[in-house]
């Protein structure tokens, strides 16, 4: 299982799994037959209507030319072929993928996939350390599964499988989402593991931030504070 680091923009490393070169050929296939069967479809359709099969085959063209494009800006770095295989195309630097990202990832398309019949896309996955293929390595995007490789983490956090007779210091922590939770447990899984400056400041960052939106005064001991709303969460939503 390779993994992908990405940075968030609250500065918080979250590996995801690579989308692994057999899910997106796959998903490449399945998004090419939706392509095929919708274009002749929509070709005989309007050539019923105008009788002309060159208008037919021009009006259609431009689903063949930029459905992945149209998918990928319109529908959060997922055609349906990357969505069935549970794909998704994100920034490598951890925000928000821009048009430009995936109007370059469409251009280079015609190198790494159409021009030589998927070569140098294979090619490039196999070898490159995010997994990358041209279009991705010049747009600075990554194809990745789409949930984060330790979620199923936080299921096992505690033993515990319900809050029965337990008494929570901070029942506030509810008020956080399994999202939020998930990149609070990773800054403190990171902290532990590299207790350097950079990994300090996030446990700042995080701790400030958690006391805010719990509306309590921030503790002095940050990191066991952390640990305490993280419990506090599993256990009661458990």
């Amino acid at each position: 299982m390779s993994k992908i680091e990405i940075q968030t923009t609250q500065n918080v490393a979250i590996d995801y799994e690579a989308g692994s070169l057999m899910d997106r050929i796959i998903g490449c296939i399945l998004d090419f037959v939706v392509v095929a069967i919708s274009s002749l479809v929509l070709g005989l359709l309007l050539m019923s209507i105008t009788g002309s099969e060159m208008l037919a085959i021009i009006l259609v063209m431009p689903i063949t030319i930029f459905y992945s494009l149209v998918l990928e800006v319109f529908n959060n770095g997922k055609t349906l072929g990357k969505m069935a295989m549970g794909l998704q195309v994100v920034r490598l630097d951890g925000q928000e993928a821009r048009l430009n990202d995936f109007l370059t990832r469409w251009v280079f398309r015609s190198i790494d996939i159409t021009g030589t019949f998927g070569t140098l896309a294979v090619i490039m996955v196999t070898v490159t350390k995010n997994h990358q293929r041209l279009g991705d390595f010049v747009a600075n995007t990554v194809v990745i599964k789409t949930k984060p490789t330790y979620a199923i983490d936080l299921e096992n956090v505690l033993k515990k499988k319900s809050a029965e007779g337990y008494e929570p210091v901070y029942p506030q922590s509810l008020r956080f989402t399994e999202d939020q939770m998930l990149i609070l447990k990773s800054g403190i899984d990171r902290y532990q593991k590299y207790p350097n400056e950079a990994h300090t400041e996030v446990i700042k960052t995080l701790s400030k931030q958690v006391a805010i939106k719990m509306e309590i005064p921030e503790p002095k001991k940050k990191l066991d504070f952390l640990k305490q709303v993280l419990k506090d969460y599993v256990i009661l939503t458990r």
